[in-house]
């Protein structure tokens, strides 16, 4: 019988489950710190393209109050830059008539008798959300900074 030296303490190591909880959350954490971490990036985009609905949302909704028709809606984006409150990337408000479903170019334009008449605003704002926990340019959007360009819109019918 050949004895080799060192084997009955290998076998006791294995057998011994000391500092095996520790090694097992040295292995886990990361990972389990990498889903925190993105699952606080995705809440932030989240709560980011909510707050840039709900100036769109809110600016439509301006625009059909009482006593707020004007000749022009270009005002308007000042209105949802005011309602969104942080830093944005572009704030459009398009206007157009349609006549029987068809667009034309002149809002303040009329439809030939007997089609049906609809005017239309369409409010539009987008801004960057750049990730706080990127790992790296793992997660890099295809925004100036690397983020992703999130958009809040709404549409109204004015008439």
């Amino acid at each position: 019988m050949m004895h080799h030296f060192g084997f009955p303490m290998l076998r006791r190591l294995r057998r011994c489950r000391r500092g095996s909880a520790a090694a097992e959350m040295a292995l886990v954490a990361p990972i389990l710190a990498a889903l925190l971490f993105g699952a606080f990036d995705v809440a932030n985009g989240v709560a980011m393209k909510l707050a840039l609905e709900e100036a769109a949302e809110r600016t439509a909704e301006l625009a059909t109050a009482p006593g707020t028709v004007l000749t022009t809606y270009a005002s308007f984006r000042n209105e949802v830059i005011a309602a969104y409150g942080s830093p944005y990337r572009t704030a459009s408000v398009d206007n157009w008539l349609e006549c029987n479903g068809t667009r034309n170019a002149a809002f303040n334009g009329t439809c030939p008798a007997g089609q049906q008449i609809a005017r239309y605003m369409a409010i539009r704002i987008d801004a960057e959300y750049v990730p706080y926990f990127n790992l790296g340019g793992v997660f890099e959007g295809n925004g100036p900074n690397g983020g992703y360009i999130t958009a809040g819109d709404a549409v109204v019918r004015i008439q």
